[in-house]
């Protein structure tokens, strides 16, 4: 009898019964989507920071690091890896008509492998004349990402043309999409190219435990005996790099804010909705008192209507709000993250504001009197 009456309502008046579904599908789908671009974006704010927001410090050469050097200091226990970020060479590449602005980087295996790029094909043992490049440079020179063990010739200089072997490709970050895309090679191959023997700074990534400061005396110290005439000493400290795990914190807290501040506003929006719903039928519970109808099954009636209404809508809320997340996402360069928790959380939000704000004009329009209901 019930669900048989809340029919009725529901296909009666297909445009009232429209409006709200419509506003709750476009309220959870906002929801949704914020959620979506929000997570993603946190995940490429957090893949951007983590490289730099370490156990880390930078020392400085004043006759710089050689490739001796550099793998003299990896290979001490306290380290995690180093990088230098001097090896770093911009060159523009001319191919199919199309001018790319390409960065050439030089790392170690242990600070590629830490860098934690995400590899769509191939591998990221780098050694030799091997590359790893981004999928994005490999759809620009190749026009697809099959492109393992071809070999691409790279213009260093005017005069000097060297040849690779593309090792892996890899998926590139935000700052592949909107900027140079970004080619790694062997710190080795790297300075045999280029034409400095030598770094004049190195980054050194402790392992968690250890003391950043401290280490990096030891390290200096170990340098300095190695090579006597040369000087060495701290460019940037490890307190620097925790104010940037602070920043990544409160930028994380941020996106994370904005997402609870989109789902209580978008439930209060559907609330608001299904509020007004039930006001402009408080005429209706009048004829359906009169019919002899209790105010317990008046009650049960709009429980059921809000129920109803407020499930489809958060289920097509979520499903366009995922689609529309992923459209946006393609469009702008981050990536939409979907978790369940949260799908979940927005489904389960729209279905309980639904009930409660549904629930309670309708037990207090049931409580009216027939005469008072009818006159509204």
């Amino acid at each position: 009898m019930i669900f048989f009456i809340v029919k009725k309502i529901l296909l009666e008046n297909k445009l009232r019964t429209a409006t709200p579904l419509m506003g709750i599908i476009i309220g959870v789908a906002s929801i949704m989507g914020i959620f979506a671009i929000s997570s993603g974006g946190q995940l490429a704010v957090q893949q951007d920071l983590a490289s730099i927001a370490e156990n880390r410090v930078m020392v400085n050469s004043d006759n710089g690091f050689d490739r001796e050097d550099i793998k003299f200091v990896e290979d001490l226990p306290m380290i995690k890896y180093v990088f230098s970020p001097d090896m770093s060479l911009n060159i523009e590449q001319s191919q199919n008509g199309m001018d790319n602005k390409i960065k050439i980087e030089g790392y170690t295996k242990k600070a590629i492998k830490n860098k934690n790029l995400e590899i769509k094909n191939g591998s990221s043992n780098l050694n030799g004349e091997n590359i790893l490049i981004s999928e994005q440079l490999a759809n620009k020179i190749y026009g697809n990402t099959d492109v393992i063990g071809k070999t691409i010739e790279l213009k260093i200089t005017s005069y000097r043309v060297e040849k690779f072997r593309i090792l892996g490709v890899y998926k590139e970050d935000l700052q592949e999409t909107f900027g140079n895309s970004t080619i790694y090679l062997d710190i080795d191959k790297y300075q045999d190219i280029s034409d400095s023997r030598k770094s004049r700074n190195l980054v050194i990534t402790y392992f968690e435990d250890e003391d950043a400061e401290e280490s990096s005396e030891y390290v200096i110290e170990l340098l300095s005996r190695k090579n006597y005439q040369n000087h060495y000493s701290i460019l940037e400290g490890n307190s620097k790099y925790k104010k940037i795990e602070k920043i990544k914190n409160m930028i994380n807290m941020f996106l994370g804010a904005i997402g609870v501040v989109a789902l209580l506003m978008g439930g209060l929006g559907v609330s608001n909705l299904l509020l007004n719903m039930v006001r402009e039928m408080t005429p209706s519970i009048g004829i359906l008192r009169t019919m002899g109808i209790s105010s317990k099954s008046i009650l049960e009636i709009f429980l059921v209507k809000s129920v109803i209404l407020s499930t489809i809508g958060g289920f097509f809320g979520v499903v366009f709000g995922c689609l529309g997340a992923y459209i946006v996402g393609r469009l702008i360069g981050i990536p939409s993250i979907y978790y369940i928790s949260q799908i979940i959380t927005v489904f389960i939000t729209s279905v309980v504001m639904g009930v409660i704000f549904g629930s309670f004009p309708a037990w207090k329009a049931s409580k009216m009197d027939i005469v008072e209901a009818l006159n509204i």
